[in-house]
């Protein structure tokens, strides 16, 4: 497992991910979208529905950490406020966690 497994979690807090042979499904339970992805031609192929687009959120943040030098889960902090919860990094944007 590498440091920054947990991003993609903290990109879509209330997604599952189930998985039929190489076929990936993420379904926000909250929202109702769902990405699929599946492997075509050497790469993948992402579907998305629902209000959220859950795939091109869990890319955002990827890409935000990849830009941010990759300084390291140590480098994050968890701040709660009565408003909510938030991961922050020096370096990208907040992710709000959910409040269960």
């Amino acid at each position: 497992m590498k440091s920054t497994d947990f991003l993609p979690q903290c990109a879509v807090p209330d997604a599952q991910m189930t998985g039929v042979g190489d076929v990936v499904r993420l379904v926000d339970v909250v929202s109702g979208s769902v990405a699929t992805i599946t492997p075509r031609d050497g790469g993948w192929e992402v579907r998305e529905r629902g209000p959220v687009n859950l795939w091109e959120r869990i890319e955002a943040v990827i890409s935000a950490y990849d830009a941010s030098d990759d300084a390291g889960p140590g480098s994050f902090r968890l701040h709660v406020t009565p408003s909510g919860q938030h991961l922050r990094h020096p370096r990208m944007p907040a992710l709000a966690l959910p409040a269960h």
